[in-house]
Formats: structure tokens, C-alpha cells, sequence
């Protein structure tokens, strides 16, 4: 009896541990697909921790960037109005300089005329003198002069010419 009740017992002990056996192989594997599947969401974590960072990082470069942009067009803005104003600050330089060379020639003009009336007279002025002093060396009436009316001794012979008064 001892012996059945061993045999019994050891059979249902084998039983247990043979069933024990195998469901400790198929514990122990899926034990190791577990902690495989963990170790991978983990990894999967910490790959989306460091995607949700770069993300972050991506919207606030991105933020900074249109906020650059934004800068960029309003400086852009600002200075295409000082270009402006430069421009018809230049504009009205070449104007008023525009205007004050045509008066500048316009004096430049006036003068130039005035010089050559100026010229003139002189020229005429020098054609009246040279006629009086041809004049004064016919018709001088001082007694100690050697030309006069009625005429010396150097003008003897020489005949009154009037245009002799407009070469001289």
C-alpha cells in the first residue's frame, strides 16, 4: 500500500511537476517576450520623448523664426520709407542745384554780354581818343606847337585825312 499510495503520490507529484515543467519553459518565455516587449517600450518612450523634445524644439524654432521673419519684413518695411524719403531728399538736392546752376548761368550770361558791351565801348572809347588826338595834332592853336592851324613844319605838305584818324 505504501507503495501505491507513493506511486499515487509520485505520479500526481510528476503530474504537477511536468505540467509545472512546462508551464515554467512557456512562463520562462513569456516572461522573456515580456521583458523584451518591455525593454522595446521603453526604448519606443524614450525614442518619443526625444520626437515630442525635437518637436518641441522644432515649434520653437519655428516660432523664432517667424518672429525673425516678421522683423526682417518690418525692417524691410522701414528701410524702403528711408529710401524713399532719401530719394526725394535727393531729388529736391538736384532740383534746387538744378535751379541754382541755370541762374548761375544765367548771371554767367548776362555778365559775358556785359563784357563784351564793355568791350565795346572800350573800343570805342580808344577810336574816339586816337580821333582827338589825331584832331589836336591838326587843329592845335598853341603858337610853340609844331603842327597846328595853320599847320607847322612837320605836318607841311600832308593833307588832312579822315581815314588816317580811323587806322591810327
Amino acid at each position: 500500500m505504501i507503495d501505491g499510495l507513493s506511486e499515487i503520490l509520485l505520479t500526481a507529484i510528476g503530474a504537477v511537476g511536468g505540467t509545472g515543467g512546462i508551464a515554467g519553459i512557456v512562463f520562462y518565455r513569456h516572461n522573456k517576450r515580456m521583458k523584451a516587449l518591455e525593454a522595446q517600450l521603453k526604448g519606443a518612450e524614450v525614442s518619443k520623448a526625444r520626437i515630442e523634445g525635437k518637436t518641441d524644439e522644432w515649434h520653437l524654432y519655428k516660432e523664432q523664426l517667424d518672429t525673425a521673419n516678421a522683423r526682417i519684413i518690418e525692417l524691410l518695411r522701414v528701410n524702403a520709407e528711408k529710401e524713399d524719403r532719401h530719394m526725394s531728399d535727393l531729388k529736391e538736392k538736384e532740383e534746387r542745384f538744378n535751379a541754382q546752376t541755370d541762374y548761375l548761368r544765367g548771371v554767367q550770361r548776362d555778365l559775358m554780354s556785359a563784357l563784351e558791351r564793355e568791350k565795346e565801348h572800350i573800343r570805342k572809347e580808344g577810336q574816339q581818343e586816337r580821333r582827338i588826338a589825331y584832331l589836336l595834332n591838326w587843329m592845335c592853336k598853341k603858337n610853340d606847337c609844331d603842327h597846328g592851324i595853320p599847320p607847322r613844319e612837320r605836318l607841311n605838305g600832308s593833307e588832312f585825312d579822315e581815314n588816317e584818324i580811323e587806322d591810327t
